[in-house]
């Protein structure tokens, strides 16, 4: 085997088909699998926190406009 071979691109590609392959295969599984349902707790907990940044968000618009007099 001489120094030409040795450098060639083709050597080196055949991994990366390989994990690249892998990971379609991985990726299509996941995508397969699809979404679980939340929990009716988890729900509740994501519904508290959109609820606690509306409530700051008003809370921060306040401050700046007393602030701004």
């Amino acid at each position: 085997m001489n120094s030409a071979q040795l450098t060639s691109g083709t050597k080196d590609t055949l991994p990366i088909d390989r994990l690249l392959e892998d990971h379609n295969k991985a990726r299509q599984h996941i995508e397969e699998l699809g979404l679980l349902p939340l929990s009716p707790a988890l729900k509740g907990t994501i519904w508290g926190l959109r609820i606690y940044v509306l409530f700051m968000i008003v809370v921060v618009v306040m401050n700046v406009i007393q602030n701004m007099h």
